[in-house]
């Protein structure tokens, strides 16, 4: 799902002109007013908000958005996303002593870090530029999607060795993030009798797995992760217990 800008109504502006060195202290801001992270994509947007004041001399105001954005928790620098909406000028109306414009972008990308670029720019008359500004806004931080690892269920059947059963142990994934290494352990009456691994188990999807135990008296337990060492949404769902009878039905 891409990105979205949310933006009000655009009015057309003049070719840009060069750019004119200016001050640290220009009358300018953009602060990022609302961040909103979220494990949905489409719950997750922030708001930014960039302010101007007029300057001597100055009969119009301008300012323009570009989103920044850097994926994962490295130290990349962060780059420039197109976005069409972005492009264009915001402008003031004629002669305002103060220029205020609120930009929302939303449907932000899994462990995205973004902030917000905002040129400034303050014309006098017959378009002249007077003053121009950049400033960058603090960062919104999305979370990685995280999986979700629970035991459906846990059948058992007569395996090829006299008194022992085949378990076959359903492990699904119910977050939306990829699970890797995903380590299932089998017990049988209280006692751990094996183990088994998942390299891969994708979001929203779901594998079994087989190991092969002593015939049950009372209850089979199957638990993923059991040392939790993956991170989750929920780490209390990973395991379950089945009486025998259910488990050999």
């Amino acid at each position: 799902m891409p990105i979205v800008a949310l933006a009000g109504p655009i009015v057309g502006a003049p070719a840009s002109p060069p750019p004119v060195a200016v001050s640290k202290a220009a009358p300018a801001s953009v602060t990022l007013t609302d961040c909103h992270p979220s494990d949905d994509v489409t719950q997750r947007y922030a708001s930014f908000n960039g302010q101007m004041r007029a300057v001597t001399g100055a009969k119009r105001m301008a300012m323009r958005f570009t989103l920044l954005e850097r994926i994962g928790t490295g130290l990349a620098p962060f780059k420039p996303v197109s976005l069409p909406d972005l492009k264009p000028w915001r402008r003031s109306k004629p002669n305002a002593r103060a220029y205020i414009y609120t930009q929302r972008v939303t449907a932000l990308r899994d462990d995205g870090s973004y902030r917000m670029r905002v040129q400034f720019r303050w014309y006098g008359d017959g378009k002249t530029l007077l003053r121009s500004a950049t400033v960058r806004s603090r960062t919104c931080r999305q979370p990685a999607p995280l999986p979700n690892l629970t035991i459906t269920s846990i059948a058992a059947a007569p395996a090829t060795v006299s008194g022992q059963l085949l378990y076959s142990i359903t492990l699904a994934n119910g977050g939306w993030g990829d699970a890797r290494n995903v380590p299932v352990e089998l017990k049988v009456d209280g006692s751990t009798v094996g183990s088994s691994r998942v390299d891969l188990l994708p979001a929203q999807e779901s594998a079994v797995v087989q190991i092969q135990g002593p015939q049950c008296a009372f209850t089979v337990r199957a638990v993923a992760d059991p040392d939790r060492v993956i991170p989750e949404t929920n780490d209390s769902d990973n395991a379950l217990t089945e009486a025998c009878a259910q488990a050999t039905s």
